[in-house]
């Protein structure tokens, strides 16, 4: 998915968030579906962290956004997904998962977010190879379990 197509995800999804805002009563929901669709594969090619901080971070996270992370997620999305950054010398996550949990201390929805995450963590984990699961404990801390972390944490070295 190239630079062009990012930002032809962010445009869509910034149009939705004004229908949203105009009148929620109306708001196409299957539009956001197919845009999830097309957003899921932008995150798990590396290249969600530019359509992230555009769909999610900075806005007051409410219903829209919360069924838009279930639509990323029915249609694939991996929020445990790191990948390198541009020089390739560390890792990044792909979904900002300190930014969510910010958010989830002031925001239902947020909160609901992070509880699915945190549903997820254990099953995401058990299927890493062991470098993978050091990243995503390292950079993924705030959507995974406590007792989960403190599970793994012998096999993390």
């Amino acid at each position: 998915m190239s630079t062009q197509d990012i930002n032809r995800l962010v445009g869509e999804f910034m149009d939705l968030y004004q229908e949203w805002n105009e009148a929620p009563s109306r708001f196409d929901w299957e539009r956001m579906k197919s845009l999830a669709a097309e957003g899921a594969q932008a995150y798990n090619e590396g290249r969600g962290p530019s359509f992230h901080i555009l769909a999610f971070d900075g806005y007051p996270l409410d219903e829209l956004h919360e069924r838009f992370l279930d639509y990323l997620l029915d249609a694939g999305f991996d929020p445990f997904e790191t990948v390198p950054t541009a020089d390739s010398a560390n890792y990044i996550a792909v979904f900002n998962h300190d930014g969510l949990a910010d958010a989830a201390r002031s925001h239902p929805a947020a909160s609901r977010m992070m509880l699915r995450l945190r549903s997820m963590a254990r099953h995401r984990l058990l299927h890493a190879d062991a470098a993978e699961r050091q990243r995503i404990v390292l950079l993924c801390q705030e959507s995974i379990p406590a007792d989960v972390v403190e599970e793994m944490a012998p096999a993390l070295g």
